[in-house]
């Protein structure tokens, strides 16, 4: 589909009613107390930047594909060719590893003056003390363009306003259209977990070297543990299997159900062995079976849209809504920010850091050189530069789109925190290898994780 259908995919009024009605719409939760009143008057603003201009030293640190690396040092480049005196070094890598780098940063005091965030880490790095400008108290900062909901809901911890959120991101399936060609598969197709069984057992029985589905372990969050396990339980019984309080919400017999099935997608072959695509954990788009066709989806963020594509070829490439439950209560989508952006309030230039990213988020400017590549902005004023212009990714509009019309409940916490994460992925690993049964491995489930929430209390 040409980006020029994108005005009758979504035309500008659909896509700010959708955003301004659904993402306001959402229902609240009760992870990050929000102040439910208007910010009190500025008492703690950075020094704002002077006006002779002398000499900053920025640093910036993000995660991405090589896409979103040239975009956004091109935008770094745009800004400091208009702000001469500013000068920001950019710190870029892929996903693996990097949370782990900035809390290290954060302890050891060395930590980016401006970093790119996800909302679930929030909790963990504020912990670690007073990190981040309160950008509540900037007024340097529209915060106006972006949505009240998503502010208090994603990215407010205590009152404060740690960060900005850069993309709206929908969850969904990232389609290889030349192997779903091959099998005679529809793109448009909704797929249960015990569709993609059957179908994919038979693809794999007839073809040993083709399989429906990909999945890496994950690393801390994502990969299997989230995205199968998960949303097996969510689109089951419409809520979390984890709450806040904190507390397992799911029944053994619902887990085990749900690591049954996990255990069948692989042993049928419908999904690639997992030893094969843990090789490619956060990068499932270097993986040589999707470039030459022999996966047909894995599951992502509309934020990696263009990574996939990339590597499967434009007209070759599609994408669809989540994997569902069979016969289960929701088929809500999951929906996020797709990465935020926060100023560590120890930078010594942390009001230059505050103008950039004001800059960054909701500029026209910025926003024609970043696109997409974070997903949709959230920004107002960004999304709408997008629109006129009439170059957002159908793809990644698509995803969005499917997301707002029924988003998910913001997930718990808790389920979200790295310890959490690796007692799930463990035992997910455990189960599909074959050294637990899902009903051991549902026992050794509820178990450590019970454990790790009294220690958590």
């Amino acid at each position: 589909m040409s980006k020029k259908t994108m005005g009758k995919l979504l035309g500008t009024g659909v896509v700010l009613a959708v955003l301004a009605s659904t993402v306001l719409g959402c229902g609240g939760n009760n992870n990050t107390p929000a102040a439910a009143n208007p910010p009190a008057p500025n008492t703690e603003q950075t020094n704002k930047a002077e006006d002779h201009n002398d000499p900053v030293s920025l640093r910036f640190s993000w995660w991405g594909s090589d896409g979103r690396h040239q975009a956004t040092l091109a935008a770094i480049d745009a800004y400091t060719a208009q702000n001469p005196h500013v000068t920001i070094e950019g710190e870029y890598q892929g996903y693996d590893g990097y949370q782990q780098k900035i809390m290290t940063q954060i302890a050891g005091n060395s930590a980016p003056d401006i970093m790119q965030l996800d909302y679930p880490w929030l909790p963990d790095l504020t912990a670690q003390g007073d990190v981040f400008v309160d950008l509540n108290n900037e007024s340097e900062v529209d915060r106006a363009q972006f949505p009240d909901k998503v502010l208090e809901e994603y990215t407010t911890i205590n009152g404060s306003l740690v960060a900005l959120p850069m993309g709206t991101n929908g969850f969904g399936t990232m389609i290889n259209k030349a192997f779903f060609d091959k099998f005679g598969l529809s793109t448009d197709k909704q797929w249960t977990w015990q569709e993609m069984i059957k179908e994919g057992g038979r693809i794999n029985s007839e073809n040993k070297t083709s399989h429906l589905f990909a999945i890496e372990p994950g690393t801390t969050t994502g990969g299997m543990g989230e995205f199968i396990l998960g949303d097996y339980l969510y689109s089951k019984n419409g809520e979390y299997w984890v709450s806040d309080a904190p507390a397992i919400t799911a029944s053994k017999e619902d887990m085990t159900e749900a690591m049954t099935m996990m255990k069948e997608l692989f042993a049928s072959g419908a999904a690639q062995p997992l030893g094969d695509a843990a090789l490619f954990n956060s990068k499932m788009e270097q993986n040589p079976k999707w470039v030459n066709a022999e996966i047909g989806m894995t599951l992502d963020w509309s934020s990696t849209v263009s990574k996939y594509k990339a590597a499967a070829g434009e007209d070759k490439f599609a994408v669809g809504m989540p994997i569902f439950t069979e016969n289960g209560n929701s088929t809500a989508v999951k929906f996020k920010p797709s990465m935020i952006l926060s100023v560590n309030k120890k930078s010594p230039n942390a009001a230059e850091a505050v103008k950039f990213i004001n800059w960054l988020l909701n500029s026209e400017e910025a926003a024609l050189i970043l696109l997409d590549t974070r997903s949709i902005p959230t920004s107002e004023s960004a999304m709408k530069a997008l629109v006129a212009a009439d170059v957002i990714d159908p793809d990644v509009a698509a995803m969005v789109n499917n997301a707002l019309k029924n988003p998910t409940a913001p997930p718990p916490i808790v389920q979200n925190k790295p310890e959490i994460g690796d007692i799930i992925r463990d035992i997910c690993e455990k189960v599909v290898y074959g050294s637990l049964t899902p009903e051991k491995g549902t026992e050794q489930l509820f178990k450590r994780i019970e454990d790790k929430f009294k220690e958590l209390q």
